[in-house]
């Protein structure tokens, strides 16, 4: 800072009066511009740290960019342009005119559209999505040749260029800090998954304790058969987060030997008790002791307040065991092994366990489970509520968006009429619009609008203000637009201008019109 525009900073801060000294000239020709001494000194103070700092800027020299006239020209671009309203819309979206999470839906509609980025906002997607990962997957096939050739001329753009460099994939692995090196693993293993467990085998014995723990979960990117022997062998790692991770992992790789393991240790804990004229149920007998292999294999590492001990036990070795077995050992649908599990003593012990082992195996098998666990949980008393966890909600949401199997229409379906009454079916509905934004079918989103439209008059009162307004937000990204726009056109009448909510009601017309909108845009020609 020059000592001219300190010399203002302080007349600013300490005001002209106290300051006690005239403002010094600044020469041509910064003083012709200025009013003649006789002008307020407030006016010239004003006008003199408006003057200085545009000179300064007016003299600013950029800094000396490297020179890239060996760059090799983008070869041509093979996708067709982005339509011109669709491009409009982009505009409004990277300007933050409206929800964030609308982005991501504008290019996935550009993906199916099969065009390409316009060009002049490829820095702002790349530089969005080098801030926000999880918008990668969307940018990258949209990108084209143009903008994949941009990603290569800047290192944090380097995630989208077209295919890996071998040499800088090395560079990083063997020089790069713990969280480069964990992220090179996780797009290796994506690549060539048998080749990056063997880098990481080269490595392992070298590594300290606490890159062993970083680097060991990126096995779950497409864990399969090969990845076993190593991870079990992580089982008598030294360190405890090295051991768990192996456990996790082994538990998520279906037909696992720890799997097998587990499962011969807790299912003779399992009995079906036939009663008369009662319905059957399921006992749970607790283990009565535990040893070495069963704490190599995780069994008491969680601790689980309020189950006990013993009954902790039986939780960890339930989550680490496919929940179908039970559909086949017993020979029920996970419904009625639910049904059976409520009457136990030990009820959310056997609850608690099925949700978890539901969470962490593949969304092609636990799609059942979760579903059953999901009904179930609607009609169950708030004790053994608390036995699922949220999580399983998240991933129930996540597999079942496209609701092609009509698993949460089926769900939203087995509401009760009071479920606006229900803080937890209120935040159910919200956790499974969250993780369906832009994915909701008509069917689902027309049940869901006539469903919120009936319980209008007591969602929308004082004492529910803040949780509807989470819920409407939500709705507004996940419903379809077009039935969106179609049905919530009739609520306009009940939302009378002093309305509490007034403000919310407004954002999702508006929300669910521009997702119209942005609909319809990429059915014009481009």
């Amino acid at each position: 800072m020059s000592h001219d525009t300190r010399r203002l900073h302080q007349l600013f801060k300490i005001g002209s009066a106290r300051a006690g000294a005239a403002l010094a000239g600044f020469g041509e020709p910064l003083d012709t511009l200025l009013p003649e001494n006789g002008s307020a000194i407030e006016a010239r103070l004003w006008l003199a740290i408006g003057a200085l700092d545009l000179w300064q800027r007016s003299g600013y020299r950029a800094a000396q960019m490297p020179d890239h006239a060996e760059t090799q020209a983008a070869v041509p671009d093979s996708l067709p342009p982005c339509p011109s309203r669709a491009e409009g819309m982009l505009a409004l979206l990277l300007r933050g005119v409206h929800a964030a999470g609308l982005l991501s839906e504008w290019l996935q509609l550009l993906h199916r559209h099969g065009a390409r980025l316009p060009a002049r906002f490829l820095p702002n997607l790349l530089d969005a999505a080098t801030r926000q990962p999880r918008l990668r997957p969307l940018v990258v096939p949209v990108l084209d040749e143009r903008g994949h050739w941009l990603a290569r001329l800047r290192t944090e753009w380097a995630w989208a260029a077209n295919g890996p460099d071998p040499a800088q994939r090395a560079l990083s692995w063997d020089t790069g800090s713990i969280e480069q090196r964990v992220a090179t693993l996780h797009a290796w293993r994506e690549d060539d998954p048998a080749a990056a467990l063997r880098m990481l085998i080269a490595a392992w014995a070298t590594e300290p304790p606490e890159h062993r723990a970083a680097l060991l979960p990126a096995l779950a990117v497409r864990l399969g058969p090969d990845d076993e022997d190593f991870i079990e062998s992580a089982l008598d790692d030294r360190r405890k987060e090295v051991r768990a991770a192996a456990q996790r992992l082994l538990a998520e790789l279906p037909g696992s030997r720890l799997s097998q393991r587990i499962r011969a240790r807790v299912q003779p804990l399992l009995q079906v008790e036939q009663r008369l004229l009662r319905p059957a149920r399921l006992q749970l007998a607790l283990p009565g002791d535990i040893d070495a292999p069963m704490r190599r294999d995780g069994i008491g590492a969680n601790p689980w307040p309020g189950a006990g001990e013993k009954a902790g036990w039986v939780i960890d070795m339930l989550a680490a065991v496919d929940p179908q077995v039970w559909e086949q050992a017993f020979e029920r649908t996970p419904r009625k092994l639910l049904a059976m599990a409520e009457s136990s003593e030990f009820a959310a012990v056997l609850i608690r366990g099925w949700a978890l082992a539901s969470i962490r195996h593949g969304a092609a098998q636990r799609s059942s489970w979760l579903a059953a666990l999901a009904h179930w949980w609607i009609g169950a008393k708030p004790a053994l509520r608390e036995a699922v966890p949220g999580g399983l909600f998240d991933v129930l949401g996540t597999v079942a968006r496209h609701d092609e199997d009509a698993t949460l229409s089926a769900l939203v379906e087995g509401f009760p009429d009071t479920w606006h009454s229900d803080a937890g079916l209120v935040r159910l509905l919200q956790t499974l619009a969250d993780h369906g934004a832009g994915r909701w079918p008509q069917a689902l989103s027309r049940r869901v609008l006539q469903r919120v439209e009936t319980a209008l008059p007591v969602l929308a009162t004082p004492g529910h203000a803040w949780t509807f307004r989470q819920l409407l937000s939500s709705l507004a990204l996940a419903l379809d637009p077009s039935t969106a726009a179609a049905v919530s056109a009739g609520w306009h009448p009940a939302i009378q201008p002093d309305h509490t909510l007034r403000d919310a009601f407004d954002t999702f017309f508006s929300t669910v019109r521009f997702r119209h909108e942005m609909h319809s845009s990429f059915q014009e020609p481009a």
